[in-house]
């Protein structure tokens, strides 16, 4: 009797133990939504909490500087890439439908171009690959990608309105998907939410 008694109070510690540790597993991020960061987002990684975005100076087409800062007020998908960088010009395409599909005055791609040959370079690949609804930055000194501790290309960073890193994902993606536009959409829903309350 005594030994069925041990093997039941075994049994229900052992239950307790893996529910216990399912529920770990599978607490979302910071109040992030379970299942946000799954299927082509499974790569994307939320702060903890966010971060003050660098303000480091890159350039326009034109040769003026910019900040991040001058994007305050929507959410930024930041890509760091390069034209001899062969996934970022594999996700290029994706990166140009997400813009037309939910870019406007709440959201922008902005493109940092790391090519170190000078801007005519990156707007003639965009040009001649049919990319028509981004325009690339050109990061001149690299102070962008080292500030941002960026070490690979392409580098995705999603920054909120309020100009705070919220989350990255390293390497290429399908930004195209129900899956990415889901998370841009939560962060864009988050900030109308912040910003009410």
């Amino acid at each position: 009797m005594k030994n069925k008694s041990v093997y039941i109070l075994s049994f229900i510690a052992l239950c307790i133990a893996a529910i216990s540790f399912y529920m770990i597993g599978n607490t979302p991020n910071n109040g992030v939504p379970q299942g946000l960061t799954a299927g082509a987002m499974k790569r994307f990684e939320f702060h903890n909490s966010p971060v003050p975005a660098t303000n480091a100076v890159f350039k326009d087409e034109n040769g003026n500087d910019v900040t991040f800062s001058d994007f305050k007020g929507k959410v930024i998908l930041v890509n760091i890439w390069a034209t001899w960088c062969a996934p970022c010009v594999k996700e290029m395409p994706d990166l140009n439908e997400l813009q037309k599909s939910l870019g406007g005055e709440k959201f922008q791609v902005v493109l940092v171009s790391e090519n170190q040959d000078g801007m005519d370079s990156s707007i003639e690949f965009l040009k001649s690959n049919k990319i028509d609804c981004l325009n690339t930055y050109f990061d001149s000194n690299r102070g962008v990608a080292r500030s941002l501790k960026t070490n690979a290309l392409p580098t995705s960073i999603l920054i909120n309105a309020e100009g705070d890193e919220v989350g990255r994902l390293i390497g290429p993606a399908d930004w195209n998907s129900g899956d990415a536009k889901a998370l841009i959409n939560y962060v864009m829903l988050k900030q109308n939410q912040d910003l009410s309350d």
